[in-house]
């Protein structure tokens, strides 16, 4: 097993839950783990039943047990505290997954707000100022919301004071210029 598999996944704080998942997955993919998130928990064999099935058994159990161990070092102490004790991998990973719903669309909101209401004050650079946009583009997309490049030329245009704005008129018949060419 390589160790720099679990040792990559970015520490859940509680705001980075999207990031913090596809490090899990890509993490325990990698470690053939992944199937202990997919998968219903097995019940626990007679004596008598099959080798293959008690074999089964031994590795969800024994690939559970890992999970929650990468799981639970991949979480800053505070987020642990907040996560009820459970023994079943899938079921603590969902239990985190609807616990961060709730701070996913609250942090969606925050930057979207943050976006829509962004002006340029004329201190410091116009790029710079489009730049920390383009961030704040970027973490919605990391949050899985679809931000594409002709919103974020809109938010950008808005964001600049009248006297960088070029006329629609002017715009309008430059695109048609680069279109018959």
């Amino acid at each position: 097993m390589n160790t720099s598999n679990y040792h990559s996944i970015e520490t859940l704080t509680g705001t980075n839950y999207s990031k913090w998942k596809q490090d899990l997955a890509i993490s325990l993919g990698l470690l053939d783990y992944d199937f202990v998130l997919k998968e219903n928990p097995l019940q626990v064999l007679d004596a008598d039943a099959f080798a293959e099935s008690k074999a089964r058994y031994v590795k969800w159990e024994k690939t559970n047990g890992m999970t929650m161990l990468i799981m639970q070092r991949s979480m800053a102490s505070s987020v642990k505290r907040s996560i009820p004790k459970i023994d079943n991998a899938k079921e603590c990973y969902e239990n985190i997954g609807q616990r961060f719903k709730v701070s996913e669309k609250s942090a969606k909101s925050s930057l979207l707000n943050k976006l829509t209401d962004m002006k340029y004050d004329g201190q410091g650079c116009v790029r710079a100022h489009i730049m920390n946009m383009i961030d704040i583009g970027a973490k919605l997309q990391e949050l899985n919301m679809t931000v594409d490049e002709d919103m974020m030329v809109h938010f950008a245009l808005n964001s600049l004071p009248k006297e960088f704005k070029i006329s629609s008129k002017y715009l309008y018949s430059t695109e048609r210029k680069l279109d018959t060419q």
